[in-house]
C-alpha cells in the first residue's frame, strides 16, 4: 500500500509530456475550372493549334468565350500550375479541391488534369482530394460534353 501512495504521489508531481502537436497543413484550391491547353482533340477533327515548333499545339478558348464568362479558361492552366508551385514550395502535402475543378467535365480537362497531379503527387509527395461541384462531370465519364467555342487555327471557333 506504502509502495501505491508513493506511486501515485510520483505521478501527480512529475509532469507528463505529450508528443508535439504536428502542425498539418492543407491548400484548399476551390474553382479551378481547368482546361487542358495542350488537350489532345484529334479525334473530334481538331489538331490544335502550333505556337512554337518546340512545344505541342495548344487547343485554346476563343475571346469570345472568355468575353461572355465569368472565367478566365486559358489562363488558368498556368495559373494551377504556380499554384502548384507555391503549395510545393511551402512543403504543403495536402490538397484539397473543394469542387468545380474543370469548368465542364470534359474527360480531356480531367485527363489533363489527372496528369499534371499525378506528377505533383510523384514530385513532391502531394496528395489531392477533390469532391464534384457544378461543373464538373455530370454525364458517363466518356460522353463528350463541354463547349464549342474552341479557338481554330483561323481565327475561327469550333
Amino acid at each position: 500500500m506504502k509502495f501505491l501512495i508513493s506511486l501515485l504521489i510520483f505521478l501527480s508531481s512529475t509532469p507528463l509530456f505529450a508528443a508535439p502537436a504536428t502542425n498539418t497543413q492543407i491548400a484548399f484550391v476551390p474553382d479551378i475550372h481547368f482546361h487542358d491547353i495542350y488537350g489532345d482533340f484529334s479525334d473530334a477533327g481538331f489538331a490544335g493549334i502550333p505556337v512554337d515548333k518546340a512545344k505541342d499545339a495548344v487547343s485554346i478558348r476563343s475571346m469570345q468565350a472568355q468575353i461572355h464568362s465569368t472565367r478566365l479558361f486559358n489562363e488558368n492552366y498556368f495559373a494551377l500550375i504556380a499554384t502548384l508551385d507555391d503549395i510545393a514550395a511551402k512543403g504543403v502535402k495536402l490538397v484539397a479541391l473543394p469542387g468545380d475543378f474543370t469548368d465542364d467535365g470534359q474527360p480531356v480537362h480531367l485527363n489533363g488534369l489527372k496528369t499534371i497531379l499525378d506528377d505533383y503527387a510523384k514530385k513532391y509527395g502531394m496528395r489531392f482530394f477533390a469532391i464534384p461541384g457544378n461543373h464538373d462531370p455530370v454525364r458517363p465519364f466518356k460522353t463528350a460534353g463541354g463547349k464549342s467555342d474552341f479557338l481554330g487555327s483561323k481565327g475561327q471557333q469550333i
